[in-house]
């Protein structure tokens, strides 16, 4: 049976919000999880989580931070409803939202590309295909906010933007669920066997 949703009151990048993300598997980290991602495997996950990471920032990652509240407003002007930042956790899975509207049943995923060249994103702009490991991100968080619908917003400046609808799609779900517990008790595994050691 599916535990009842839970919205957690926590500011996103806050050192509360870090600490939160370290006792779940994050819908960012679903990806890997899944085999969806090519940048990342399960052990450099499992080694992340257990050592922490030694990834700071670089300038892809600032321009995101400083252009997806601008993205949010824009959007939230666009469909005329505040989108606002929520994090919802269906344990052992936890989800940080950029955009969520409650009477709507919808939340909303950002990405603000520093440019569109990006091999990666061959794929979205020539067959509209959301890249594997954001899609399995968007997923778990419709699967944690019990929302019906996300929109996928890509987006550089308010006349340079693409929206995309993505709906739960149940056998990933499931199969999330499967692979999401194990990786659960692999991670356990392995923090049992370091406490050990201490």
């Amino acid at each position: 049976m599916r535990k009842k949703k839970m919205k957690i009151n926590l500011k996103q990048n806050s050192w509360e919000w870090f600490r939160h993300r370290k006792n779940y598997v994050n819908a960012s980290e679903i990806g890997t999880i899944m085999g969806l991602n090519p940048y990342e495997t399960i052990e450099e996950l499992i080694k992340k989580k257990l050592f922490g990471s030694n990834f700071v920032t670089n300038e892809a990652v600032e321009h995101g931070k400083k252009t997806e509240s601008k993205a949010n407003l824009f959007f939230s002007i666009l469909k005329n409803r505040n989108y606002e930042p929520a994090v919802f956790v269906q344990a052992p899975f936890s989800a940080s939202l950029d955009g969520y509207h409650e009477e709507s049943k919808t939340m909303l995923e950002i990405k603000c590309l520093l440019k569109k060249e990006s091999p990666s994103w061959k794929d979205f702009w020539e067959k509209q295909i959301i890249l594997p490991y954001y899609w399995a991100q968007i997923q778990c968080e419709l699967y944690c906010s019990e929302t019906s619908k996300a929109y996928f917003l890509v987006y550089f400046q308010d006349n340079d933007y693409v929206i995309q609808e993505v709906c739960l799609d149940e056998s990933f779900i499931q199969e999330m669920l499967v692979k999401g517990h194990r990786y659960l008790k692999q991670l356990n595994q392995y923090k049992e066997l370091l406490k050990n050691k201490e």
